[in-house]
């Protein structure tokens, strides 16, 4: 009898952040499952270095997926983000980017085309405006 090994399907989301020990920002493109599934969660908690999340729309298409303790983390990145409507966010620690998926039940993950991330990279509107501290 032969091992079966189904592949996960991924989808591609954009992460930026910034590393505090460096003092420097990042940017890349990581991989997530593309089900929504306990492995899409624990890949995201992954990525973020959390437990929980909350997500914030940055626009109709694309939100913005955070640690749901952040703000209460200490040592944190402390960011301002200005979405495309002149919304004015304040996140803290890593911020990954997902495109909004609309279903009938509710809003899903999906995957970020190449465009869509090419179209970040070029007006992405964030600062660092400091580290969280108790």
């Amino acid at each position: 009898m032969s091992n079966i090994i189904f592949a996960t399907e991924e989808i591609q989301v954009y992460v930026v952040g910034f590393d505090i020990e460096n003092m420097k920002p990042f940017a890349k493109i990581e991989k997530i499952p593309s089900e929504n599934s306990p492995a899409q969660t624990e890949k995201i908690h992954s990525i973020l270095k959390c437990e929980g999340i909350d997500i914030v729309d940055y626009s109709n298409d694309i939100a913005i997926i955070v640690s749901d303790r952040g703000m209460f983390t200490d040592g944190l990145p402390l960011f301002e983000v200005i979405c495309p409507d002149n919304t004015l966010l304040h996140l803290a620690g890593s911020m990954l980017f997902v495109k909004n998926k609309y279903t009938a039940e509710s809003v899903d993950i999906g995957e970020l085309s190449e465009k869509e991330i090419q179209n970040l990279i070029l007006t992405l509107n964030i600062k660092v405006k400091g580290v969280v501290t108790g």
